[in-house]
């Protein structure tokens, strides 16, 4: 079965957009099932939480596997906003995911903030092989629209 990847990350967009118009970051993250049903949608709460770990990828992560009962979620796709960091993508990697799909990639938004995402050289990529996590990487889905969120942001990015 083909997911529908525009759609899906326009959730992950309104997310992103919902968290920003409450003063958040503006991080968005959407879990679908294998069989294209939407399981949980995420944005960040880690300015209104005072937690350091409350990103939308973490809570993805955490609200699906609840929700669906069961640590690991193969047959799931990840979709989030903006590359994940290091800490999100540990959380993706321990959910069991397999497909993830990208809006912006960090080097894409990197500029737009002043202390975030200095991760050097790190890619999903990188962090997959590293772990030897056979991950599938899906980018460029509105892309220019993600990018946005983060270049008229009103809360600084600090992933």
């Amino acid at each position: 079965m083909e997911l529908d990847h525009v759609r899906f990350m326009a959730i992950a967009i309104e997310e992103a957009k919902a968290g920003a118009a409450q003063g958040e970051q503006p991080f968005g993250a959407v879990v679908v099932d294998g069989k294209g049903e939407l399981v949980v949608r995420s944005r960040s709460l880690k300015v209104s939480a005072c937690d350091a770990t409350a990103h939308s990828e973490t809570l993805a992560v955490k609200y699906a596997t609840q929700k669906l009962g069961r640590r690991m979620l193969p047959d799931c796709t990840f979709y989030a906003t903006c590359e994940p960091c290091p800490m999100c993508l540990g959380a993706i990697l321990n959910g069991g995911f397999n497909t993830l799909v990208l809006g912006a990639r960090n080097r894409d938004i990197k500029q737009l903030a002043k202390i975030a995402f200095n991760f050097g050289d790190y890619t999903v990529e990188r962090f997959a092989e590293m772990s030897g996590w056979d991950l599938k990487v899906i980018e460029g889905i509105r892309t220019a629209e993600c990018i946005d969120l983060y270049a008229t942001a009103k809360v600084e990015l600090t992933r």
